[in-house]
């Protein structure tokens, strides 16, 4: 079974199958918090990654599925902690990438808070109108990510990786101790292709999630790409990517991209369709079969290739 022997690993007080290589590291964050707010500087982060490997195709796909669920259901066990907003979510937008807008008490100075996500950083605006605004908070780093890395079967030279993370982040909001401060969710899914050590191509779904517990995924942005490796160019693709179930108790993203090999007569073509969803009940959800397929065709690099992309599946919930 994968090569897969019955010793075990011992990693601090936690004891684990060979299978996975699980590293739990605690960090101290620190931040330049002038004049804005981020979380407290002495806020430890928490970081927790697990590489399963199945290169070697030693398994059946049932079984290995049965697996990668198990590992990432104990991976994210307890990750997940959200609360009701702290105060109403409004669907008012001031600026661009907007995620949530909440609606502040009436005898604040401000009337909207809006979370605004702009270069992987999360930024808190307080305004009453277009001019009239303050800048109140940066979040740059979560306060606890997890990533799993599934190496899955070899297709003949190619190796295929996929990589689901979640971040964690607390955002401050006026007027609140920092336990009330509401979460937001960024995750992704990495589709990789291999050939040896060299990666041939990173089609990557990804998106930051903001959840009304309980009632629905209020919003999602999306933040995926797609990126050709070593003697591959990207054909196609819809990156950021493509939203669905937003509104509903169960919502998700996705991105496709297609790569051919720099190669004319024939060419290897590589087609990836990578997603991860959320549900307002903070279950993550995500491929358990590697997101892409690879093809020999009649083809010049991109011109004359074709490709091939499968919806993502609809999640329990999603409207």
């Amino acid at each position: 079974m994968m090569g897969m022997d019955l010793k075990w690993k011992k990693i601090g007080i936690i004891t684990i199958p060979a299978v996975l290589a699980i590293v739990m590291i605690t960090i101290l964050a620190a931040y330049t918090m002038n004049p804005m707010q981020a979380y407290n500087s002495l806020t430890p982060a928490y970081v927790f990654n697990v590489v399963a490997n199945f290169s070697d195709g030693g398994i059946n796909q049932t079984m290995m599925q049965e697996m990668i669920r198990n590992t990432v259901n104990s991976a994210l066990r307890g990750f997940i902690t959200l609360n009701k907003p702290p105060y109403p979510v409004v669907n008012v937008k001031l600026f661009k990438n907007t995620l949530v807008t909440f609606q502040l008490p009436s005898n604040y100075r401000y009337r909207y808070a809006s979370i605004v996500v702009h270069n992987d950083t999360l930024y808190v605006y307080l305004w009453n109108n277009a001019n009239n605004y303050k800048l109140y908070a940066i979040v740059r780093r979560p306060i606890a990510s997890v990533k799993i890395e599934i190496i899955y079967p070899r297709e003949g030279n190619f190796t295929p990786v996929g990589v689901l993370g979640v971040e964690k982040f607390s955002v401050p909001l006026p007027g609140l101790n920092s336990a009330d401060d509401p979460e937001v969710y960024f995750e992704y899914y990495e589709a990789l292709w291999y050939i040896g050590n060299q990666l041939a191509a990173n089609t990557t779904a990804a998106g930051w999630f903001f959840i009304n517990l309980g009632v629905s995924v209020e919003s999602i942005l999306d933040d995926g790409h797609a990126q050709p490796g070593f003697g591959y160019a990207l054909c196609t693709t819809n990156a950021p990517g493509t939203n669905y179930g937003v509104g509903s108790i169960a919502a998700q993203t996705q991105t496709d991209a297609g790569y051919a090999f720099y190669d004319c007569g024939f060419t290897v073509v590589l087609s990836n369709w990578p997603w991860v969803g959320m549900d307002a009940n903070g279950n993550v959800y995500y491929p358990t079969s590697f997101p892409g397929a690879k093809s020999i065709q009649a083809a010049c690099i991109c011109t004359g290739a074709s490709f091939y992309f499968q919806a993502p599946p609809p999640l329990p919930g999603e409207d």
